[in-house]
């Protein structure tokens, strides 16, 4: 049963490539590999869409789960030793939170099968030597016609067949009409972007997520620097085709990722990505209500105002004002 899901599934992104590439062909050629690549980046595009939602919702609970582990600390320090009730109250935490560790690997699970399923296609697609002839030929497979995968195998990208890869055998190369030069350099062109846009990617969501503890900070590390490497190995296995996807889809992380956190703003920042609210100010106290002060003034009685004291004329003013009663004789 799961090989016929496979199946399905192989012959499903066989047709989308075809489907897409009768848009593509039109513009640059039939046989051209640049519409058969564009093609494949249109199926990445395509594919990346659909899981956009699911994308959002592994980068708010990367998100939750940052900003909760201070008290998944406290839970661990508090609940040492005791596994069933720590994961009991962890499991209380995420459902308060409405956070999900497993969302977070969502995307990448539901991208997996398709990378695998054109990895396949590619693969199957690919010429194989006949039994008794000892002569290369194209298999009859997903109900493509012999001129479609043909077309499909042959079309170069700047002198590469979208079929061959980096050890592709020098007999296969010379039945694709092709030279192993131009198909290593492609190939290990298409590698080493694959994996610098596979570093850039994951260093990108980690500077994003906010700062982590030391153990954390360590796994990232890792993983930072040994998926690329993995990659990279594994890229000299693979099809030309395949590198193209998958660098495409490297090519869409970094836009999307770049797009979703700018609209979510930093980490603990509010979900319309705006600046995080500011305190209210402490409100002023309010002035006492008349009530209040009149009790007050029949408690503590004013001091009386003393009267006023009269001056004692300047002796020299008296005088003046004598002399002027009197008048001059």
């Amino acid at each position: 049963m799961i090989a016929s899901v496979f199946h399905q599934l192989f012959q499903l992104i066989a047709q989308a490539i075809v489907a897409l590439h009768n848009v593509t062909a039109p513009i640059f050629g039939k046989d051209s590999g640049l519409s058969w690549a564009l093609a494949i980046v249109l199926l990445t595009v395509a594919v990346r869409g659909v899981m956009y939602p699911l994308f959002v919702k592994q980068i708010k609970t990367q998100r939750a789960m940052q900003a909760l582990q201070p008290k998944i600390k406290e839970l661990q320090k508090k609940h040492k030793g005791d596994k069933e009730t720590l994961n009991t109250e962890m499991m209380k935490l995420y459902k308060e939170h409405n956070a999900n560790p497993l969302a977070g690997c969502a995307p990448m699970l539901l991208q997996m099968p398709v990378f695998i399923a054109l990895f396949q296609v590619l693969n199957q697609l690919a010429p194989k030597i006949h039994a008794d002839t000892k002569a290369y030929y194209f298999p009859d497979k997903f109900n493509l016609s012999e001129a479609t995968r043909m077309s499909l195998e042959k079309a170069k990208l700047f002198g590469a067949p979208i079929g061959s890869g980096f050890k592709s055998p020098h007999k296969l190369l010379t039945f694709l009409g092709a030279n192993p030069g131009p198909v290593k350099a492609v190939s290990i062109v298409l590698i080493v972007a694959m994996a610098v846009t596979t570093f850039i990617t994951s260093k990108q969501m980690m500077a994003k997520n906010g700062p982590t503890d030391a153990s954390q900070a360590t796994q990232q590390k890792v993983l930072l620097y040994v998926m690329p490497g993995m990659l990279a190995l594994f890229g000299f296995q693979v099809a030309i085709g395949t590198l193209i996807y998958w660098t495409t889809t490297n090519l869409f992380s970094m836009a999307q990722q770049s797009f979703v956190m700018r609209r979510l703003g930093p980490v603990g920042a509010p979900a319309g990505g705006g600046k995080p609210v500011p305190a209210k100010p402490t409100p002023k106290a309010k002035p006492a209500p008349a009530a209040a002060a009149a009790a007050v003034t029949d408690e503590v009685p004013m001091a009386a105002p003393r009267p006023p004291q009269n001056r004692r004329p300047n002796n020299r003013n008296a005088k003046r004002g004598k002399n002027r009663r009197g008048g001059r004789r």
